[in-house]
Formats: C-alpha cells, structure tokens, sequence
C-alpha cells in the first residue's frame, strides 16, 4: 500500500496539525453539535411528557430569585404582528428552534440567541392559515432533520428542513409529505413528536362540523412517507352519526411498549357522543403488531355537560331541536342540548405511582386532572382543579418525584397533585385568567410564564413563590400574550417564551 509523504513526513503524522488550522466552520457546522443531556429536545422535555429537566446545573430554590438575563431575542413583533411563539422552544445540538405563528422557523444559538438561519413557509395559493397560525406549536428534531406541522386548513401537512444552512444560510427543504389529512376545514393544533422513526401528528376537523372526525397520522420521520391515519372514531361509528374527536396535542409515548396516549376534543355531534370523545385514546404505534396504528384502548371524560343528571334533563330540548342550525352557538356546539366543549385540550403526561404502576393523566377543560392505568385504561383517580370553561384548562402540566404539578383556569393558579390519589400538595395564585402556558420543571422549581408576560417561579416542595419578573425588561419586544408558550431548562438557563421574545436567563454568579 502507498502512503502519501511531504518532506519525508507522512500524511498521517501532520494530519492532527492540518486539522487546527482548518476553519472553524469547517469543524463544526451550527445547528450540528452532539445530542447533551441537560437539552430540551422535545415539546414535553421526552416523550412521557414530564415537562421536567434531570440535569438543571446551578438552578434550584436558593438561586431561582438571582435568574438574570443572558441573552434575548425578538421574533420582529414590531414589524412582524404575527410573530407570536405559541410553543416551547426546543434546545437540541448547540441550537433553540421556534415556529411563530407567522409562519417562520428560526434557529438560534443557544449560547448567545444569535440568530442562525430563518426559514419562511408561504401557504399555498387559495389557503389560510388555521386557528393560532401558520405554527401553534414547538418543531421536533431528528439527528439531520427538523419537523414541523404547518397547520394549512383544508389540507395541514408536514414540512422537513435541514438543521444546518447551506451556503447561502438557509436550511434546505428535505420534504414535504402529503397533507396530514385533507377536507374542507381540517386543520392542526398538535405539536409533532418523533419516536423510534416515527412521526406522529394530531389533526382536527372544522370546529363543530358533524360530519367529520379527527386523529392522530403516523409519517415515515425520515421520509415524510405516510403510513397510518388513525380517526378516533371508527368509520362505522361516523356513518350512524359520530363525529368530533379532534387531537390538538403533542401525545405522550411510552416508547417501551410502543404505545402513544392522546387527548381528544368534543363530540360535533349533537345529539350522541363517541366513547371516544372527550377521551384519553391509547394508539399502538409498533409497526411490528398487527394492531399498529390502530386506537386499542380509551377512557371517558367528564361528557358534554359534564353531569349525567343534567344530560338526562335536557334530553327532551336537545330532541325536540332537532339539528337545526339556528339554535347552534357560534364555537359549533349544541345550545339545546347544552354541550359544553369539555375538550382534553392539555397534553397528556405519563408518570407512576408508589407502586410503580404506569398511569397517564391528562386535563379536561371540565377542570378536572384524569389519572388512569396506562395499560388496561381504567381509571385510577380524578382530581377538581378548576372551574369548567370552553376556553380553560388547556394548559400542559409537568410530573416528578410523585407529583403532577400544573396550572388550572379560569382564575389562574399553579397546583401540585400527588400521583397516587390526586390530593392536592399545595395551591398558589396566578392570577391571570385563562392561562394557557405551560408548566415546567428543574431543580426542585416550578416555572410557568403567565399572560401578563412575567416569569413566574416556585419551590417545587413546597408552593412557596420564588419569582415574578417581568420579561419585558429583559426583552426586545412585548413578551405580553395569551398564548401556549413555554419554558425549556437547557445548559443550566431558563429559556421563556412569550409573546413575540425569548429571554434566557441563568442564576447570578454570587461567588
């Protein structure tokens, strides 16, 4: 064999030296650094969606009150009115990516917020965006790949963008699947999840449509290429008169079984409602069963109007009237029949008890937190944390050390539940109305960021506040709105989200 020699010295002795005069950017592209395990790398921190960070460097109780900003950025709110984040930033490979609800993916370095690359997606001719945007929620990432859900009404689908620019400092389009599901007012909510290659994506039909049902699509994560479209209703159910059941949510997976857990809307029609409705499905997500892509269990919520006592009385006005479309309120609901849109609009969490059992809990706009056996799908416990309200409790809630800890609506407060029976740990106020925002944890601290744009903190043991401040005066923008933005603890900083801006904050060097 042939060696390569310069001057009498081989290739390989000065290779080491070659390599530490060679550009910078030659060794290491942004967006491309290995994958660390103080990250934020999806919407629910992984895929059981416990929202909690294992590796929180300096933060806890004691140096929550010093968070000082590190860096911040601004999506261009005052030139962009549509630059609102709407999900959790994700923290992955040196990188924070955003979806605004204009329609941009951004990547920032998670260093400094410098802005790395910005890609725009432009619907196509003849369509609109969906309610909350062109993006209501987080990307997800692959090892090459970044995900996210373009909620495009009629026909959402899923785009695939390079993590690295090229040379003009744009991402690549790698592809563009086919719509997630298509129809006249079909749209996306849900926030993308990847798990063992699979892509998983929640799609809704048009608000009160009762002909038409929602679901969960399983994609090829590495190829776009579709493979199941799962309704929550069964075909044989929608043609006696079902209908509803949209998914507006990341799923939680339990990766080891091969099953993924979602929360569905309420039932759009108005007279009989699905099992599957205002339900917890369970989705067998192992291509290797013969059940693969198919719902293999549920559980019933609190109904539409959330008593069966109250059903039974207004059965009699719900009949007598009938379908007629003047008596149906403006969200698409029955008014005679009393619906109440009791959606599970929060993400589910999976978490165990004492005994090690697996449960899923999730929250029902009924104001109730829903705990039940992960794998026979009976229920374990429910606990009343707030009030009922069609534009309430949404929120997505975080688990650990034995507890579930998230906020309740319509008034606005932070609780914590213990796992095994649902009883109540502590209770502190928000305080700002329907709070959509999500809950995280690090450090034995509880973060959310609230409607007024403050970042607000507790003692994850106790309730005790630790925090309120203002992202405004760390921010470039307004860090004012009620959206379902979030909190992500990645590299030893809380990275908020609200409004148009993210601002990084770490606590202050007391040495």
């Amino acid at each position: 064999m042939s060696r390569l020699r310069l001057a009498g010295v081989t290739l390989a002795t000065i290779a080491p030296l070659l390599a530490a005069v060679a550009p910078a950017s030659a060794a290491a592209e942004p967006c491309s650094g290995p994958a660390a395990s103080d990250e934020w790398p999806t919407f629910g921190r992984n895929l059981a969606n416990t929202r909690t960070q294992e590796h929180p460097g300096d933060i806890s109780p004691a140096t929550t009150p010093t968070l000082q900003p590190v860096w911040s950025f601004s999506t261009g709110g005052s030139v962009n009115p549509f630059g609102d984040l709407n999900g959790t930033p994700i923290v992955s490979g040196g990188c924070v990516y955003l979806n605004t609800a204009g329609g941009d993916v951004i990547a920032l370095d998670a260093k400094d917020g410098t802005e790395l690359w910005r890609h725009h997606v432009t619907l196509d001719p003849g369509t609109v965006a969906g309610l909350g945007g062109t993006f209501v929620s987080s990307p997800a990432v692959t090892d090459d790949a970044l995900l996210a859900l373009v909620n495009q009404v009629g026909s959402p689908y899923v785009l695939a963008l390079s993590r690295t620019p090229d040379a003009d400092g744009e991402p690549r389009v790698l592809w563009r699947s086919e719509p997630i599901v298509e129809g006249p007012g079909y749209y996306t909510n849900a926030t993308a999840v990847v798990t063992n290659g699979l892509l998983l994506a929640g799609f809704s039909p048009a608000e009160g449509d009762p002909d038409e049902r929602g679901g969960l699509a399983i994609f090829d994560a590495r190829t776009g290429r579709l493979l199941k479209r799962v309704y929550s209703i069964p075909q044989e159910a929608l043609a006696e008169g079902y209908a509803g059941g949209g998914i507006w949510t990341a799923p939680a997976v339990d990766a080891g079984n091969g099953y993924a857990y979602a929360g569905t809307s309420n039932p759009y029609s108005k007279k009989i409602e699905h099992e599957n409705t205002n339900a917890i499905l369970k989705i067998d997500i192992d291509p290797r069963r013969r059940t693969f892509g198919e719902v293999v269990g549920s559980y019933k919520g609190l109904i539409e109007q959330y008593d069966p006592a109250v059903r039974e009385a207004v059965d009699p006005l719900c009949e007598a009237a009938g379908e007629d479309p003047n008596l149906q309120l403006i969200a698409g609901d029955s008014a005679p029949c009393l619906q109440l849109d009791l959606d599970f609009g929060a993400p589910p969490n999976l978490f165990r008890d004492s005994t090690g059992r697996l449960l899923v809990g999730d929250l029902q706009k009924a104001g109730v937190y829903h705990a039940v056996d992960a794998g026979s799908m009976l229920p374990a416990w429910k606990a009343t944390v707030g009030g009922s309200c069609a534009a309430c409790n949404a929120a997505a809630w975080a688990s650990h050390g034995g507890d579930v800890v998230g906020a309740s609506s319509p008034v606005g407060t932070m609780l914590s539940l213990g796992s095994d029976d649902g009883a109540v740990q502590w209770a502190s106020p928000i305080a700002d109305g329907t709070h959509y925002q999500s809950t995280s944890i690090a450090g034995g601290v509880v973060f959310t960021v609230d409607n007024i744009g403050n970042l607000l903190a507790w003692d994850e043991a106790s309730g005790v506040p630790l925090l309120r401040r203002p992202l405004q005066a760390d921010a470039d923008e307004s860090a004012v709105g009620l959206a379902s933005s979030g909190v992500a603890i990645a590299s030893g900083m809380v990275i908020a989200a609200a409004g148009n801006d993210v601002v990084a904050y770490a606590p202050a060097d007391l040495g």
